[in-house]
């Protein structure tokens, strides 16, 4: 039924017939089934905002804010490879790849990489406010999930294709490329 499937209609169905029961409780015994369903309608409305799924959602909270980190660390090692000091880095960008660094390089995974890595900073930008809004059910949150582990993989995988390419490259990479077109 797709009306039981959605959280919210269940636990207005399940107020309902809570309130339905304190009715008869109170039509049956009176006085006391007066205090009885009062406790009744109050334990029931505690429990009912409470939620179960509070519980899985901070899970999955917390499972997304993983994998941005995932994002992030590849993001990371990117702008090491791209900025650091230290002399391997220095050597790995300027001797080993310098292709990676090269927007323009016409590279199939190179471009794919750099393309990934744009989309991943976006989505880092806008992934904080998407997890904390309002209104965010479990099935959002999931499906969120997937998309962020979905992107962590794919950027992972770019970033690996990419750093091999730029290695086969080598640091003459652009006198190659004019050498395969002619």
């Amino acid at each position: 039924m797709p009306f039981l499937s959605d959280p919210q209609n269940r636990r207005t169905l399940v107020f309902i017939l809570l309130v339905l029961c304190a009715i008869a409780i109170v039509v049956t015994l009176k006085l006391p089934g007066l205090i009885i369903a009062a406790m009744l309608v109050g334990a029931g409305w505690f429990m009912l905002r409470t939620r179960p799924d509070t519980a899985e959602r901070k899970a999955l909270r917390s499972s997304i804010s993983l994998s941005a980190d995932d994002i992030q660390d590849v993001i990371a090692e990117f702008e090491e490879f791209e900025t650091s000091t230290e002399a391997e880095s220095l050597a790995d960008r300027t001797l080993y790849r310098p292709a990676l660094l090269d927007l323009d390089c016409s590279h199939p995974a190179i471009d794919a990489f750099h393309y990934e890595l744009a989309g991943a900073r976006r989505f880092l930008r806008r992934l904080n406010i998407r997890i904390h809004a309002h209104g965010m059910r479990t099935q959002d949150l999931e499906a969120l999930l997937r998309v962020t582990d979905e992107r962590a993989r794919e950027l992972k995988e770019s970033w690996l294709a990419a750093r091999r390419a730029a290695f086969r490259l080598g640091p003459d990479y652009r006198t190659r490329q004019i050498d395969d077109e002619n």
